[in-house]
């Protein structure tokens, strides 16, 4: 079940980070027709920094601390309601077993089994839909925010690599048709990486202090 939920919002965020491929970390520091004919160009791997593989949070080397935090705030939150699911299976499986064993046995009438089924199993089926629609919810909810936090930061820190390093434009690395390797010139990921902890790691010292 928590595997399911987190793919879901791992879709969310891939559809999400599509749009913005398109329409976000897009810098210009040179206008003028002759900027198609010499652009510089620049990749950034927007999977990397607001990665869910649970390695590399835990390593953190290569993405975002902000990312991070709040994921992991967002995973400790989700343990209570995906504890609940959890529960929930498991008695809807053990009514479920039980209902078939009498099923098995002849003991019982149709009317009968009917009737278990409708007292018993069907009530947790109906929970335990509910309560995983409205964790799905509360999860898509809670990555949409995360990313409204994230994003404008992530367009901050590109623009001021652009103008920094001289880059024309910048795209996400997922919007590219051939592959680019983590050590390619035009991967700034890394920059941008270093430039939005420098800022996160500053934001948490001010509030330490206030």
């Amino acid at each position: 079940m928590k595997k399911t939920i987190l793919s879901y919002g791992l879709l969310l965020l891939s559809f999400c980070l599509g749009i913005i491929a398109a329409l976000l970390i897009v810098s210009q520091t040179k206008k003028g027709p002759q900027m198609s004919k010499s652009a510089k160009v620049a990749i950034v791997d927007m999977r990397t920094l607001l990665s869910q593989d649970p390695t590399v949070l835990k390593d953190d080397s290569k993405v975002s601390h902000e990312w991070r935090d709040m994921y992991n705030k967002l995973q400790t939150t989700m343990q209570g309601p995906q504890q609940e699911l959890a529960e929930l299976q498991a008695q809807l499986q053990t009514k479920g077993k039980e209902l078939e064993a009498l099923q098995k046995s002849g003991v019982s009438s149709r009317d009968m089994l009917q009737k278990k089924y409708q007292e018993e199993i069907a009530p947790l089926e109906y929970k335990l839909q509910t309560q995983s629609q409205q964790l799905q919810r509360f999860v898509n909810d809670e990555f949409g925010k995360i990313q409204g936090l994230i994003f404008p930061k992530v367009q901050k820190a590109v623009d001021t690599l652009c103008k920094s390093q001289g880059w024309d434009l910048v795209v996400n690395r997922e919007a590219l048709i051939s592959n680019v390797s983590d050590s390619s010139e035009f991967n700034i990921t890394s920059d941008v990486l270093a430039d939005l902890n420098r800022a996160y790691a500053s934001s948490k010292k001010s509030v330490a202090k206030a």
